[in-house]
């Protein structure tokens, strides 16, 4: 357990289920002695305290439990008065299904809450039961929301990401102590050896933390980038102290401190979590980026000025002004900088905002419109049949209502076991837990035949029964994360039988298994987890990395193609853009899969992390100043630019199809070119062009060649880490159905 859960994260959450769940049960069964109450208590404890796990301050998650309480109340009492006749039940299943399973899109929040509800809809609607046992279902449901919603916010509430947040801000602090021109006081340990480990640090914390339900949300999703962007600093910051400070010019001297006060701002933010706009770390942050924005500039503006002064023709033999690579590295320094910093800010903005505009998916510092039009904006967005939410939204209506059709179709006895395979449904269907369906199915039926067979021996004896019901929780409740996922749906079966042979025992018929009734059960889940299969978010996920890989290179190849001299379509940026948006949904969509995940998410970040990157180059390309105009063309015989653009062309031109090609490795088996180190220096190759050219205008265009160049050489240094990655990918792509 330590090494599958070294934090307790798991383990925490199962024993606050072992003690809560038979507690409620308890009181609905042996106080108020009502079959109803017991029964709607225990499951909602269970689906409040597992199936429903939100991040935030103490009002957020305070708010998100209410309202779940107050929905999973509602979908009771609809269940409930539309579970006759039949054709009702199964429609109202479909329709109620679709609606939550579809909610899910408009923001983590709500898809955070997503199985708790739906489970209290099939409970109110596949269980024996008249309208007149309303009364007692609500009641029980308000036990267990009475008792369990101050449990999950105030017992072990989820830290996760506070431990990501934490190893960030320590990485910040030991980059930018590297980045301080001063010399390190004497006795203070070696501050590589400190970065160093605090970037292990934060990696290990990263791959324990990344992978729970609590890291679905906006400012968790922006960490998973974090992690990437500080990694890729480091060996910017590493190569860039290569050299000694004194070595640097005064513009890129200054740009050194500035980004070191900016990281310690990026740190001092990630301490503070900041549930309210305006905090000062996050004010101080705003500030540090434009001092930062100011001092790139600087940098800019001392490359243009050497750069020009190279390319005055001078008498004798004076050698060009020198443009040195500490000036060279400050840019790169300053855009990682830069970057790192916009994606804390950004993750301020996300955890400061209220309440509402969490629920209704409103994006920090880009929707100006109102929360709920941003809401119906997001919804129908994905009223697409390309749309991998919609098609697993219709696959859970149809597959639970098929679990209802097949209950009213046989005798009402059938209906509680059915009842339980579609509860399986509910937890090991493909799109909720990434396991296999062989493996489901299996756990099911050693549930079913463990369950059963323990109640033969047993009987209907409530004092060992009721010693085995905290023991199967806490079994149940340690997701396949810790335990093997069979062993968790069978420990989940094992509770349904113990808990309904307390309330109703069954005696010797539940020990010979009530075959009948076990095999409609396991059709019904059999079935629905079929319709649920087709590797939803997994799919999803790779069809999203190929659209963002291609109109990111796409977008990054016109950049540069405008730059140097030829025309490019305009829309490519909005395509990229949009195709980010979509990348950003299906990683959402594949996080908030629990279970075991067919790819790492250390492998699925680092791609999500390559695509940003390959679309921010061509932003920074695209948006250089002092672009060279519209056909612009080197003079016949002056061949001082020509060198230049050509190697940059020909560099972007394969670069830009390797991208292409992994894009196009996620849909379909292609081999990816071999990655290639190129052998020359651009540097080298731009500033030979302006020796004594008499040109100080054409400087100024070879500067924003040397910048593009140094962009376009980011996002190829960049393709070796996403070999491996890519190769999971398409692994897992050509994997055998049934085994995931």
């Amino acid at each position: 357990m330590r090494s599958r859960d070294p934090d307790w994260f798991a383990l925490r959450r199962a024993l606050r289920a072992a003690v809560v769940v038979p507690v409620n049960f308890a009181i609905g069964s042996q106080l108020i002695s009502s079959a109803p109450v017991a029964t709607f208590a225990a499951f909602g404890s269970f689906a409040l305290l597992m199936f429903a796990i939100f991040p935030g301050n103490l009002a957020t998650r305070i708010g998100s439990y209410v309202v779940l309480a107050l929905t999973g109340a509602v979908l009771i009492t609809v269940g409930t008065l539309v579970a006759k006749p039949a054709w009702l039940a199964v429609l109202a299943m479909a329709v109620v299904a679709f609606a939550v399973l579809f909610a899910g899109v408009v923001s983590s929040m709500l898809n955070a809450g997503t199985q708790a509800a739906l489970l209290a809809f099939i409970l109110a609607v596949m269980l024996p039961g008249a309208r007149g046992d309303l009364p007692a279902r609500l009641g029980g449901w308000a036990l267990a929301a009475v008792v369990s919603i101050p449990v999950a916010v105030l017992v072990w509430p989820p830290r996760d990401q506070d431990h990501v947040r934490t190893k960030a801000a320590a990485l910040c602090r030991a980059l930018a102590m590297m980045l301080h021109l001063d010399p390190p006081p004497p006795g203070s340990r070696d501050r590589l050896v400190v970065m160093r480990e605090a970037a292990r640090e934060l990696r290990a914390s990263f791959r324990t933390s990344a992978s729970r339900v609590s890291a679905i949300s906006t400012g968790a999703r922006l960490g998973i980038r974090l992690v990437d962007e500080l990694e890729w600093l480091a060996t910017i910051v590493n190569n860039a102290c290569a050299d000694a400070p004194e070595g640097w010019s005064e513009p890129g001297q200054r740009l050194r401190t500035v980004a070191a006060q900016s990281l310690e701002a990026c740190a001092e933010s990630l301490d503070d979590p900041g549930d309210h706009a305006g905090r000062p770390a996050h004010a101080m942050l705003e500030e540090r980026i434009a001092t930062l924005e100011q001092a790139r500039l600087g940098v800019t503006d001392e490359a243009v000025r050497r750069l020009r002064a190279g390319a005055v023709p001078v008498d004798g033999d004076i050698p060009l002004g020198e443009f040195d690579r500490p000036l060279y590295s400050a840019h790169e320094l300053g855009y990682a900088v830069a970057l790192c910093a916009r994606t804390v800010s950004a993750i301020a903005h996300a955890n400061s905002r209220s309440w509402w505009a969490r629920l209704l998916g409103r994006r920090p510092g880009v929707d100006e419109i109102g929360a709920v039009a941003v809401a119906q904006r997001t919804a129908s967005g994905h009223f697409d049949r390309h749309s991998v939410w919609l098609h697993n939204s219709v696959r859970g209506a149809v597959g639970l209502a098929l679990a209802v059709l097949l209950a009213r179709i046989f005798d009402a006895r059938n209906a509680f076991w059915i009842g339980l395979g579609a509860l399986s449904v509910l937890r090991s269907s493909a799109a909720a837990t990434g396991a296999t369906i062989v493996r489901a199915m299996a756990g099911t039926m050693l549930g079913f035949a463990i369950g059963g067979g323990a109640v033969v021996v047993i009987g209907t004896n409530h004092v060992v029964l009721w010693t085995l019901l905290p023991l199967v929780i806490l079994t149940s409740a340690l997701t396949p994360t810790v335990i093997p996922f069979i062993a968790s749906q069978a420990a989940f079966t094992v509770f349904s039988i113990v808990l309904f042979n307390i309330i109703a025992p069954a005696g010797w018929r539940v020990g010979v298994f009530r075959i009948e009734d076990v095999a409609l059960g396991c059709v019904a889940s059999l079935v629905a987890g079929v319709l649920l299969w087709p590797r939803g978010a997994s799919a999803a996920l790779g069809t999203a990395f190929a659209e963002a890989y291609r109109a990111s290179a796409d977008y990054l190849h016109s950049a540069i193609a405008e730059l140097t001299g030829r025309h490019a379509p305009a829309e490519l940026a909005a395509i990229a853009t949009a195709a980010g948006s979509r990348l950003d949904d299906a990683l959402r969509h594949y996080l908030a899969e629990k279970g075991s995940k067919s790819v790492s998410l250390e492998s699925i970040a680092a791609l999500a992390n390559g695509a940003t990157r390959l679309r921010l180059a061509g932003v920074a390309i695209a948006s250089l100043p002092n672009a060279i105009p519209d056909g612009f063309v080197v003079k016949d015989g002056d061949d001082r630019l020509e060198r230049p653009i050509t190697v940059l062309t020909h560099r972007a031109d394969e670069v830009t199809s390797w991208y292409a090609a992994l894009a196009a490795g996620f849909e379909r088996d292609v081999a990816l070119p071999p990655v290639r180190a190129s052998q020359d220096s651009f540097l080298d190759v731009v500033l030979p062009a302006f020796d004594r050219c008499g040109d100080p205008d054409l400087a100024a265009r070879a500067e924003q060649l040397l910048w593009s160049g140094q962009y376009l050489g980011d996002v190829n240094q960049l393709r070796a880490h996403l070999v491996e990655p890519a190769g999971q990918v398409a692994a897992a792509r050509g994997a055998s159905w049934w085994r995931g």
